[in-house]
């Protein structure tokens, strides 16, 4: 990933200027402490257009953008009920102001947004919300343009933590410390030379640290465009190499224009290379490229939390499931108890009260048994403290052996959700698993809920195949979408998705063909994904059952045909 830069800011400026001029600000929200929506709304002779400004100074992707409502679901942004302090001041001094112009100073990460609104005594005012982008220093900052006093930040920032520069609300606002940087622009090609000799940095960094609006990744794209590599050190660079890049990165910086595109995995964007996919302006590419960074990192962390509860919860089922299968180990012991009754019983005729032990004859292995007494009691009493004692240890390896069964079930129940979260490719869906986990009525709160389930379809030879992602989806398909001949698929014996093939006003017959792609789509939304010859099972829909009191997603099946697939 990489950052926004100056050169990107600057299109953006001069790509929405005449939107921004005049524009109305209708509502503020604050989802996080560094992310702010300015909703903007303005007139023109094609009606009215509303748009929502996103402020965003997280030092790992800090932008500004409008949001298409693509990427604002993206974003998963969730509006807190009690608005922070920041918001309260912004919608204070903004909710209802008109723009009056924007500005972005020259070379600079910062956005400059100057609006008039009126005070409570009906007086104007005008103010400016800077927008600083500079990566861990990105900040945001109302001032009184009058006076150019803070008035709030959404970080303030005291002297233990910059000597250059404080900013809190009351202190005077100034700009950044400018940077030891020279616009190349106004560079001759000799100093240029001399410059990339006489450093110690690689060729894109030397150029990078000592020009405005060059980064490190322009400078990459330019170098390979002609074929110059810009990770040599710059002191190694030939007279025709440097002659090349200068032309080269003073043709683009005149240009003004440029190609907008990212790469097919978003590792990169480039104003160079026509790179998987291109943009008709930079909002659009800014938009798209960042939520999709923000959205990976909210999946990888949520994905990292709930397998840290997953794997808590399999620990402690799994230390249960231990000490049932002990109490359950203890069956032959109960036999043993049984046995010592019977044979104090069938001896009773034989034996004294007050005895501490007996040797006595097993007829069946023919072994001598010692059997302990209990001195006080006599020979049938103490066979029926044995038969007590058989009862006693059944019983409770019988009890095990069904709640070992629950337990069983509860971790199979987990690893499925595991496996639910690991193929989880959205926000959404993610959050259906986690309201999975951490709801005790599962069906119950999706019930008041009554929200759209999502679920990915395929077409296999004119065939509709649904593949449920999780335990939620998989009820809807199951109570919802499917029909009684549909054909249900799952991998056997394993944590997998159910998958639904449609087959409404079709005759009953599928082709083999047919079925084994099908199945292969089982297995690989399974966890024996990267296995060899893994089972799948497949039945009609009306042959497939959801038992009372069981655990969402949770069915048996019969009539069921077996495909083994490589």
């Amino acid at each position: 990933m990489i950052h926004i830069d100056s050169l990107i800011l600057d299109e953006f400026f001069r790509e929405n200027k005449d939107f921004f001029e005049n524009a109305k600000i209708q509502k503020i929200q604050q989802p996080t402490r560094r992310e702010i929506i300015l909703q903007m709304r303005k007139f023109s002779e094609n009606g009215a257009d509303v748009r929502k400004f996103y402020i965003n100074i997280n030092p790992e992707y800090h932008h500004v953008c409008f949001m298409k409502k693509e990427t604002e679901k993206r974003r998963c942004l969730e509006i807190p009920k009690q608005p922070p302090m920041f918001c309260m001041l912004l919608r204070k001094h903004m909710e209802g102001a008109k723009i009056l112009y924007v500005q972005k100073p020259e070379n600079e990460r910062i956005l400059e947004l100057y609006f008039e609104n009126y005070n409570e005594i009906g007086d104007r005012i005008e103010e400016c919300l800077s927008i600083e982008l500079m990566g861990k220093h990105s900040n945001i900052v109302l001032y009184n343009t009058d006076n150019n006093i803070i008035l709030g930040c959404a970080h303030n920032i005291g002297a233990e933590k910059s000597k250059e520069r404080e900013l809190a609300g009351g202190l005077p606002y100034i700009y950044p410390p400018k940077q030891n940087k020279k616009n190349l622009l106004q560079t001759r090609f000799d100093w240029f030379e001399s410059a990339l000799l006489k450093s110690e940095y690689s060729i894109k960094k030397a150029v990078s640290s000592r020009y405005f609006s060059l980064s490190q990744i322009l400078v990459e794209d330019i170098c390979k465009a002609k074929n110059i590599n810009a990770d040599k050190p710059a002191k190694s660079i030939t007279k025709e190499e440097a002659q090349i890049l200068f032309i080269e990165l003073h043709e683009f910086l005149e240009k003004g224009t440029h190609i907008f595109s990212v790469s097919q995995n978003y590792e990169k964007y480039s104003c160079i290379e026509n790179l998987q996919r291109q943009y008709d302006c930079v909002n659009e590419l800014i938009d798209d490229y960042f939520s999709y960074h923000i959205e990976k990192n909210l999946i990888s962390g949520l994905k990292t939390s709930l397998n840290t509860k997953i794997n808590k919860e399999l620990k402690k089922l799994n230390n249960t499931l231990k000490s049932q299968q002990k109490q359950i180990d203890k069956e032959e012991k109960a036999r043993i108890y049984m046995l010592k009754g019977n044979l104090l019983t069938a001896n009773a005729y034989a034996l004294k009260t007050g005895e501490k032990s007996v040797l006595l004859k097993d007829y069946e292995s023919g072994k001598m048994i010692e059997i302990d007494l209990d001195e006080n009691l006599t020979p049938i009493e103490n066979a029926n403290r044995y038969f007590a004692l058989y009862n006693k240890t059944k019983k409770a390896c019988q009890i095990a052996n069904e709640m070992s069964e629950a337990t069983k079930n509860e971790i199979e129940y987990f690893k499925e959700i595991q496996y639910n979260a690991e193929i989880a490719a959205s926000i959404e869906e993610l959050k259906e698993t986690v309201q999975e986990l951490e709801s005790e009525k599962p069906q119950e709160k999706n019930k008041k809920q009554k929200e759209t389930i999502n679920i990915e379809k395929r077409e296999i030879d004119g065939f509709i195949v649904y593949i449920g992602k999780n335990h939620k989806q998989n009820d809807y398909l199951y109570s919802k979408i499917s029909s009684p001949n549909d054909l249900w698929f799952h991998a056997l014996n394993t944590p997998g998705s159910h998958i639904i093939a449609k087959n409404q006003n079709r005759s009953d017959e599928i082709q083999n063909s047919t079925l084994l792609k099908i199945a292969k789509l089982a297995k690989e939304f399974s966890t024996a994904k990267n296995s060899s010859k893994v089972p799948v099972v497949y039945t009609q829909r009306k042959y497939i059952k959801r038992p009372q009191n069981t655990k969402s997603g949770f069915v048996v099946y019969k009539n069921e045909t077996e495909i083994v697939v490589n």
